[in-house]
């Protein structure tokens, strides 16, 4: 079986579509789903897996990839996988085929996936790679219509093995860290609602002051709740906080 046939099969499991399709314009999609994204550089693309094929590619991924746009298909994802990567690509592909066929139908439409992986670059060195995958329709025959967003990472330095996380939204329960499990475990929230709202500024690269700015809050309290959440996230720094934020699917 070749790489492509590999992730058909897999894909061919997708459910079929009970619920209506998300109906927004490519801009509301980008409001809608990329307002948190902007810890590196990114491109997006739409993807339908019914066909196999890459619908759409954001002409930024010319900035991230150095590949043109109206040349990147999926035979360029698979061969540009990093081989060491490649098998827990197709697996988590297949953990989340597994995780969406044991949603309850209402369900289809509050999850997100993202897992991360090394990628060839067309200068031939390798960026580190987040993947987050956004379903926006189910063919009634089989097979969706997903939101892809593609972030680089490498400069925050990342290693060891891809992670994979499946994040609630719209208040729907999250998944972290899910990897060669055959079990998926709701992972109880880390976090208050507010200490939630800080560290999503902190990721963005936002300063204390500019948080007190922002929430109209006193640059004590932001650095109280700062304290906290690195107490609470196990972290020594605020880069360890960044890095694994992203990878754990907090943000």
């Amino acid at each position: 079986m070749n790489k492509i046939d590999k992730i058909r099969d897999i894909w061919d499991d997708i459910p079929k579509g009970v619920t209506e399709p998300i109906d927004l314009s490519q801009q509301e999609l980008i409001n809608r789903y990329m307002d948190v994204f902007h810890f590196g550089d990114y491109f997006y693309l739409i993807f339908n897996t019914l066909k196999a094929e890459v619908e759409y590619v954001s002409p930024s991924i010319k900035k991230v990839l150095g590949y043109d746009a109206d040349a990147f298909f999926l035979q360029e994802i698979i061969d540009n996988i990093h081989p060491e990567d490649l098998p827990y690509f197709y697996h988590y592909e297949q953990s989340a085929v597994r995780f969406f066929m044991g949603l309850d139908q209402e369900l289809f439409f509050k999850y997100k996936f993202a897992y991360d992986y090394r990628f060839r670059t067309k200068e031939g060195n390798y960026k580190r790679i987040q993947q987050q995958i956004v379903p926006l329709f189910y063919f009634p025959e089989g097979g969706a219509r997903t939101l892809g967003i593609f972030t680089d990472l490498t400069h925050l330095n990342i290693t060891g093995i891809p992670k994979l996380s499946f994040i609630g939204m719209q208040g729907a329960p999250s998944y972290y860290n899910v990897h060669l499990t055959e079990v998926f475990n709701i992972i109880k929230k880390l976090f208050t609602a507010k200490e939630q709202e800080i560290l999503h500024y902190i990721v963005q690269g936002k300063k204390s002051e500019e948080i007190a700015t922002i929430l109209g809050r006193s640059i004590f309290t932001i650095r109280n709740h700062r304290k906290n959440i690195l107490q609470k996230s196990g972290c020594v720094n605020l880069q360890e906080l960044i890095v694994k934020s992203i990878r754990e699917g907090w943000v």
